[in-house]
């Protein structure tokens, strides 16, 4: 099975993003005879920007550049594409802050040669299992632990980064919602998941997140939460129900970053952009 990894990079070479380098040690441990194929989709939102190309044995790099910061779910489409076109029977997601260790590769290609239609691996922040997750009522809770190979998937969903899966099935599924340009496009996606099969395959790899914005300053959290608002609206739609995820989803969020900042610049953006 050939396995096609897609990268997304935000302002940031992505030769010195954690999750290339790891991948590329990862490969290069493996011992395999295979070459790594790599897709990078660079979203930096700048028109001067240029990207310093990697040339490294064994390890067929395609690069796209869109100055328009598409948003994720363009993004994986776009990739997903192109793995079509070239006859990848398999996609791996990541985002550029997903550390790798160095039996990733080998894992991945050992669950592909099981020609299963969609895996994730186990994806912590702070020893915090992060994905899969429960997901009940638009809303995530932790497992302390998953040893099954595989779970139902009936109030399961996982995050996109790290994501394993057959590149007919994404088709078949839908691929990623557009409409949807950051925010909840990884639940929504597994919603959709769940018509085609009842299970998610686990693979046996710790993966290890950052996530930035945990740690932004409060003015890369106001501007990341005006992207919020506007997933969050989409996400209103796409799912019709906009009191349960108002109440459930929208209002906790804007509560919990007034209280961390300490500020009602967040109230007062979500008023405006109402």
């Amino acid at each position: 099975m050939n396995i096609l990894f897609g990268i997304i990079s935000f302002r940031e070479q992505y030769v010195d993003s954690l999750t290339f380098q790891d991948l590329i040690a990862s490969h290069k441990n493996s011992g395999s005879n295979q070459d790594l194929n790599l897709f990078i989709f660079d979203n930096t939102d700048n028109d001067s920007w240029k990207a310093e190309q990697a040339i490294l044995p064994n390890c067929n790099i395609v690069y796209h550049h869109n100055r328009n910061n598409v948003g994720i779910s363009k993004a994986y489409n776009f990739i997903a594409k192109y793995a079509k076109e070239q006859n990848f029977d398999y996609i791996v997601f990541l985002d550029q802050d997903t550390n790798l260790p160095l039996e990733a590769y080998t894992k991945y290609i050992e669950s592909t040669n099981l020609s299963i239609d969609i895996a994730a691996p186990l994806i912590f922040e702070n020893n915090t299992l992060l994905s899969p997750s429960k997901y009940n009522n638009y809303r995530t809770s932790f497992y302390e632990n998953i040893k099954e190979d595989k779970i139902k998937l009936e109030n399961v969903s996982c995050i996109n980064s790290g994501l394993l899966i057959k590149t007919d099935f994404f088709f078949n599924v839908g691929g990623y919602n557009e409409k949807l340009r950051l925010d909840f496009c990884d639940h929504e996606f597994v919603q959709r998941v769940k018509k085609f099969t009842n299970y998610l395959y686990i693979i046996s790899l710790r993966l290890e997140q950052n996530f930035s914005t945990n740690t932004n300053s409060k003015e890369k959290a106001l501007f990341r939460y005006s992207l919020f608002i506007k997933d969050i609206k989409a996400f209103k739609k796409i799912n019709n129900n906009d009191f349960l995820i108002t109440l459930l989803v929208d209002l906790p969020h804007l509560l919990r970053l007034t209280l961390q900042y300490k500020s009602l610049l967040f109230i007062k953006k979500r008023l405006q952009l109402r």
